[in-house]
């Protein structure tokens, strides 16, 4: 009985160790298509104001510099919208990668309470016939 206690709890802590291992792969696969993303939009970011800094040192009018700006604006916020758009694709897979890694867990995690279950109902059964049991007078 105490080797199938043992052998469960070692079952047990290896479905977890590699239940975490592949919810650590899943976080750092999301948080590296994100950081992406973000970084695609601050090197726009960066790209749009050196390009303001360079309309203001060629000694242009000011409503040509105001227009270019508008225009510049108008591109990023596009830009914006666009990246939302795939940052939010990227959630919608990241959700169906998570929703397996959970699936798989509770099948896993169900399959061993079912395991135990029986081993320690075959325990029971085992024991069971031994003890006498005293009828009521």
């Amino acid at each position: 009985m105490e080797n199938n206690l043992i052998a469960q709890w070692e079952s047990l802590a290896k479905s977890t160790v590699e239940s975490s291992k592949r919810l650590e792969a899943l976080n750092l696969k999301l948080a590296e298509r994100l950081l992406k993303k973000q970084l695609e939009l601050a090197s726009y970011a960066v790209d749009a104001t050196n390009h303001v800094v360079a309309l203001l040192g060629e000694g242009k009018a000011l409503p040509e510099i105001l227009a270019e700006q508008a225009k510049l604006a108008s591109d990023y916020g596009k830009r914006v919208v666009a990246t939302t758009k795939e940052a939010t694709d990227i959630l919608t897979s990241s959700r169906t990668e998570y929703r397996a890694w959970f699936e798989h867990g509770v099948k896993a995690f169900g399959e061993q309470a079912s395991n135990s279950f029986e081993q320690v109902r075959s325990s029971l059964v085992a024991i069971v016939p031994s003890i006498q049991v005293r009828k009521a007078a």
